[in-house]
């Protein structure tokens, strides 16, 4: 039986049951409707809740680590200055210091006795101080030690008054036999202002706070901030993630999650009016505008809203383009549009799971929006490629400048399940109203500009121009003279010799491959390798000269010339997991000892967290393979990567050694690679040296290498045998030509 029969069988029974079942069926509707509105509102403040939960755990996070990063700079000089005096300390912690931060005082302890303080005025009676003998300080000492991690102690009531945090950090050093203990580093920060600084203790409006876990105990440790209550029943939670261990922050309302008690009365009482006043029709009204209202918002965001990520699709995205587009044309203004892929994330994704990437993607987004202005759109068009406009942007000029910007953001880690993911991605622009003037066009041009980067290699921004037609042509007919140019043996390898600083011996070479084209004579790799990268022949472009240098090996050993010979690799070579096969296949077919061999790549090969890459690398590495960073400094120069992967030669970019006698900035930075690379344990090649004067600063920096036009430019096989058989007393008066 439906309602309205429903509904007539009770007004052919007596005129007033109708009205009572019609008052106590709005009577129920609106009971569920309160309900159902509690419920919201509910919702509504634990979402408001986790918000501020998570914004109050990143400021906390965000204060503590800018705080305790001065300690692990400090942990990387004194790897280098291990014996550091108390004037020098000083002046380094003066230059690490800066107002924003909380740290009250640093010490250093080798061999676990305090020998130097900063600042010293006021705290010259902890000098000598032994932790072994001090049991309050005994404790959190050994533990750093024995967990080879910093260690964050307290909040504890300090003598002199107030609460502090003591942070603990043991300095190892490298030797022969292994890390040794050189001692600890102790920093005092000042609890109160840190919390001031994160903005913790301010009025939360009817919410409790609470933070417990004491020495980094979590949830099993003692409340040191805040109300006991805050850990009630229905509180949000969160862990707040410490060097060793962690904090957990709890909010809870004074009243509970409960709804506002005037906003009930007042709804009830609305509901009783309704029931009294309107009667079937009122509650058949209010039900079908509940319905339609939520039919239509549940509508318009499905259709113009991307579930995941919650920007807006590609539909809606180009309804706000065209628009735009119609603002710009009236104003006369530019605007630019990046069309960005994320490099590899099918490979992220396969590796880590759909759940993972998903969170990435979300947490992407969330960094675009961060990068972008109010006034800027952004969308995901799907899978992994989202779109940017920026508004009021004039010039390529600009865009270049603001789109380097947002790569470096791009490349910070994203945590995901609580490890550190490093993400790249490459963009394509296309500036209105030069490379499109409606929305098709711009996407079009932005997406082939796009690829145009990947291409390229990733990690990289590439402008729209209408030649890329042309020049996709061009390339082919590049690739495929590149291919005919290998068959027909038209390349060739040139050597540059390296020389040992220290034996002033030629101890390695470097290949470097030479086109003897039929039509354009000798072509430079200038010319031809960024195509090759392009179009995938650098392939076989690498497999042809490490096979050539296997070759050329055996006649260096046959002159009997004790070498190594350092090959570029491309990081797309890597991409492949059969190339270790080859290589291997390659080594074995000439009869030649990998071990003589040097593979030379680009930082960014150890960016992308890629185990079928790290694999080959491992591989290789297994049968003597060394690996070189080409170019060292001018890319990500991360020293994560260099303590974490194999590298056995650090190769500074020539644009450091060109100014190294004028500019005092980059001879402090070759001074600094250098010695990071001595306390890695990791061998430093300069390149690019023409000058005897730089020469000698490098020796006095105690670098292990030198290559460049001083020594000698790149000669044929047959020349630089016969510079090696010259120069075998290791004395060098003047440059090799």
């Amino acid at each position: 039986m439906d309602f309205v029969a429903f509904l007539k069988k009770i007004l052919a029974r007596s005129p007033i049951w109708p009205a009572v079942a019609i008052s106590l069926s709005v009577l129920l509707v609106s009971s569920l409707f309160i309900q159902s509105e509690a419920e919201r509102l509910k919702s509504e403040a634990l979402f408001r809740a986790a918000s501020q939960v998570g914004i109050i755990r990143a400021r906390l996070e965000g204060e503590i680590n800018a705080n305790l990063s001065v300690l692990k700079a400090l942990q990387a000089e004194i790897t280098i200055n291990p014996e550091m005096d108390q004037s020098r300390f000083s002046q380094l912690m003066e230059a690490l210091l800066s107002d924003d931060l909380h740290i009250r005082h640093v010490a250093l302890a080798p061999d676990l006795t305090v020998q130097s303080i900063y600042p010293l005025e006021g705290n010259e009676q902890v000098i000598g101080l032994n932790y072994t003998a001090n049991k309050d300080q005994v404790r959190s000492v050994l533990d750093a030690i024995q967990l080879n991690k910093m260690v964050l102690s307290g909040p504890l009531e300090l003598v002199q008054g107030g609460e502090a945090l003591i942070a603990r950090l043991p300095v190892y050093l490298q030797h022969h036999t292994g890390p040794t203990l050189w001692g600890i580093i102790s920093a005092v920060l000042e609890y109160e202002k840190l919390l001031d600084a994160a903005d913790i203790r301010k009025d939360y409006y009817g919410l409790m706070l609470g933070i417990r876990g004491k020495d980094g105990t979590g949830s099993d440790g003692e409340l040191f901030f805040g109300s006991k209550r805050a850990f009630g029943l229905d509180a949000v939670m969160t862990n707040i993630t410490l060097p060793h261990g962690e904090w957990q922050l709890a909010i809870l309302p004074e009243n509970g999650w409960a709804a506002p008690s005037k906003r009930m009365y007042f709804l009830w009482g609305g509901a009783s009016f309704l029931a009294l006043v309107m009667g079937v029709a009122g509650f058949l009204l209010v039900l079908i505008y509940q319905q339609k209202a939520q039919a239509i918002t549940t509508a318009n965001y499905r259709a113009n809203f991307d579930a995941l990520t919650g920007l807006p699709n590609r539909y809606f995205f180009s309804q706000r383009l065209e628009s735009l587009i119609k603002e710009m044309r009236r104003e006369k203004l530019d605007f630019a549009v990046f069309f960005i892929d994320i490099d590899h994330f099918k490979q992220v994704n396969d590796s880590v799971g759909h759940s993972a990437g998903d969170h990435l993607l979300t947490d992407f987004a969330m960094r675009l929006q961060h990068s972008a202005r109010d006034s800027d759109i952004i969308a995901r068009l799907g899978g992994d490629e989202f779109v940017l406009v920026l508004r009021n942007v004039s010039d390529v000029i600009q865009a270049d400048l603001l789109a380097e910007k947002l790569q470096k953001k791009i490349q910070q880690p994203f945590i995901i399940g609580g490890r550190p993911f490093l993400v790249t991605a490459s963009i394509g622009i296309a500036m209105y109203p030069i490379d499109g003037k409606d929305v098709t066009g711009l996407l079009l041009h932005s997406d082939q500009a796009m690829y145009t980067a990947k291409r390229a290699g990733r990690n990289t921004h590439f402008f729209f121009n209408e030649g890329m037609r042309e020049e996709a042509e061009q390339h082919l007919l590049v690739h495929s003279d590149i291919l005919r140019g290998l068959n027909a043996n038209e390349f060739e390898l040139y050597y540059q010799p390296v020389l040992n600083v220290n034996t002033n011996k030629i101890e390695k070479c470097e290949a470097l491959i030479r086109w003897n084209h039929p039509d354009k004579g000798r072509v430079m790799p200038d010319s031809f390798i960024p195509v090759a990268e392009r179009t995938g022949s650098i392939v076989n472009i690498g497999n042809w000269v490490l096979q050539q240098a296997c070759k050329d090996m055996r006649v260096f050993l046959e002159a009997d010339i004790d070498i190594k010979i350092s090959v570029n690799r491309s990081v797309s070579e890597f991409y492949s997991t059969k190339a270790y096969d080859t290589w291997k296949a390659i080594f074995k077919e000439n009869g030649v000892d990998s071990h003589r061999f040097v593979f030379e790549i680009t930082e960014s090969l150890f960016m992308e967290q890629n185990s079928a890459r790290m694999s080959v690398i491992t591989s290789l590495r297994d049968i003597g393979v060394q690996f070189a960073i080409d170019d060292f400094g001018t890319g990500y120069s991360a020293i994560n990567y260099l303590r974490n992967y194999p590298v056995d030669y650090l190769k500074i970019d020539k644009s450091f050694i060109q100014d190294l006698l004028i500019d005092e900035q980059d001879k402090t930075l070759v001074e600094v690679i250098i010695k990071m690379g001595r306390a890695l344990g990791i061998v430093v090649i300069a390149e690019g040296v023409e000058e005897l004067a730089q020469l000698e600063v490098l020796k006095q920096f105690e670098c292990d290498y030198i290559q460049g036009f001083w020594l000698s430019k790149p000669q044929s096989l047959h020349h630089i045998i016969a510079l090696c058989h010259e120069h075998t007393d290791g004395q060098y008066d003047a440059p090799i030509t």
